[in-house]
Formats: structure tokens, sequence, C-alpha cells
């Protein structure tokens, strides 16, 4: 069996990762956290990990970062991100570490979402300049970061950054994207991509249920990493490919 080392493994995607893991063919040896998972290992401190592990998984903040690079560098073992809200320095260090061992990073675990970047790059090369684009996303009460790294990911595929804005205030510009920010409840995650013209609408959305859903990509993820030979940074756009 798999086994795998999860960053923020007492928070609600450690505990979902530890639930689903045997389901995937991992088992969870270890992690890392300031709250003790039931029954597994868990560490505040790198330097004391004495546990095994194939890959590391993390659904944590940013701040454990630093962390995760040592730990995955000395232990030469693959790393899949699905943190999200990292600044400019810690895309770098994510960047470095990916050319020592593979890494899978997303703004989203799921597939579903891949499959509406897909459509949403579709739609936008079919419609052409003659259409506005806003995305709407809804996160639980709790959500740290604002906008989600999936809105930013959708936004990304659509626009380059300097043509996005956010949560806007009066009237939009010719040709930028736009993201709107929605807080409240234990909303797990939505997503629409609005494509506006002077005569018709166009919309593409994604609902999470669950967070099991993410989950499951993770684990596909993980599984992506130790199957690849080399370095690098891959994403759900190469997990899309693995199956087509």
């Amino acid at each position: 069996m798999k086994k795998a080392f999860i960053f923020g493994i007492s928070g609600t995607m450690g505990k979902t990762l530890v639930a689903r893991a045997a389901d995937f063919g991992y088992e969870i040896t270890g992690g890392f956290d300031k709250v003790p998972a039931d029954g597994i290992p868990t560490f505040t401190d790198i330097r004391d990990v004495n546990v095994p592990f194939d890959v590391i998984i993390d659904f944590s903040i940013p701040c454990t970062l630093a962390a995760l690079v040592a730990l995955a560098y000395a232990k030469r073992v693959p790393a899949v991100i699905a943190t999200t809200g990292y600044n400019d320095s810690e895309l770098k260090m994510i960047r470095m570490l990916s050319q020592k061992v593979p890494v899978f990073r997303s703004g989203n675990m799921s597939l579903g979402v891949a499959a509406v970047k897909a459509a949403a790059q579709t739609v936008q090369k079919i419609l052409g300049d003659g259409f506005d684009i806003e995305i709407v996303e809804k996160h639980h009460n709790r959500k740290i970061d604002n906008p989600s790294g999936t809105a930013l990911m959708l936004a990304d595929a659509l626009s380059p950054r300097e043509n996005q804005t956010v949560n806007r205030f009066g009237k939009r510009s010719r040709g930028e994207v736009g993201i709107t920010s929605v807080r409240g409840g234990t909303v797990v995650g939505e997503h629409e991509i609005g494509f506006y013209g002077d005569d018709e609408i166009v919309t593409l959305s994604h609902s999470a249920r669950s967070r099991k859903l993410f989950a499951a990509g993770a684990f596909k993820a993980a599984d992506l990493l130790l199957s690849v030979k080399s370095s690098g940074m891959y994403d759900m756009d190469d997990i899309i490919n693995s199956v087509n």
C-alpha cells in the first residue's frame, strides 16, 4: 500500500483524506499539524519526522510551506500542494522545489473544475472579444484567501493577471475579467463563469457538494506524481491528459 504524509492532517480536509485514504490504496503514516490527529503520528517539527512515506499531500496554510519544502527536499519525495493563497515569494519556493522533486499544484483538486476551465477556454475562443467575462466564487465564512485559488486559476486561463479585476468598484474596463467573492455559511465551493454579450449570456458553473471530491483529486494527483520519472511542475491538466 502507498504511504502518504499529510500537512494539515487535523483540519477539515486532512480528516477527509484520512477517511478516504484506503479507498485509493493509501495508508496515512503521519502528518504535520499543531493539533494531534487521532491514532496517527503528528509532528510540529519536521526534524522529528520518523515515519516512512512515499508522497506528501498538503491541505494546510501558506505559513507551513517552508516546512513542507524542507521535508520534501530532505526525503526526496514528491508533493501534492492543494493549499492556496501563496504570495510571489512562496510561489518561487514551490517552483524551486519542483526542480528537485515532482510537484503537483492546483487551485482546485476537482476534475469537474478542470473540465469547466477547459470548456471556458473553448467558449472564449468561439465567442471572441465581444463578450464581457465575470467569475463569481462562493465559499464558507471561514475561508481565508480572497479570491479563491480556483477563481484565480479560472481567470488565469482566460486572461493575463494584469487584466483581472477583483471585487470591482465602478464601471468595468473593456477586455477585463472580473472576479467577485462571496463568503457565507458552510458553502463548500461554487464557481460560475459568465460570458455576457449584447444579446446573449453563456454561463458555466461548478458546485462542490462534498469535500470528498477534493480528496479523490488529491490521491489521483499523488498517483500521477508516483508514476512520473522526473522532477517538474504538474497540475490537473496532466491528470486529464493521462486519462485521454
